[in-house]
């Protein structure tokens, strides 16, 4: 057991060592993008105008489905 904690010790030891002498690195700042667009590149807004529909669409089924269960 002695054994056991001797080598935590060098662990513990050896990482604040390597924390000091290797330094963390630091994310590159990010451009701001010049153009910006509420629609994702590549969708057409038919398709994005079809996919809202079927959302709002699925809500209002699903959503009256769970009050007819309440209500029960």
């Amino acid at each position: 057991m002695g054994a056991v904690i001797v080598f935590l010790c060098i662990l513990v030891v050896c990482m604040t060592v390597m924390k000091r002498l290797i330094p963390t690195p630091t994310p590159a700042p990010e451009a701001p993008s010049q153009t910006r667009s509420d629609a994702p590149a590549g969708k057409s807004p038919k398709v994005i105008a079809a996919i809202t529909a079927a959302v709002h669409q699925y809500r209002q089924s699903h959503s009256a489905a769970e009050n007819k269960e309440m209500s029960k």
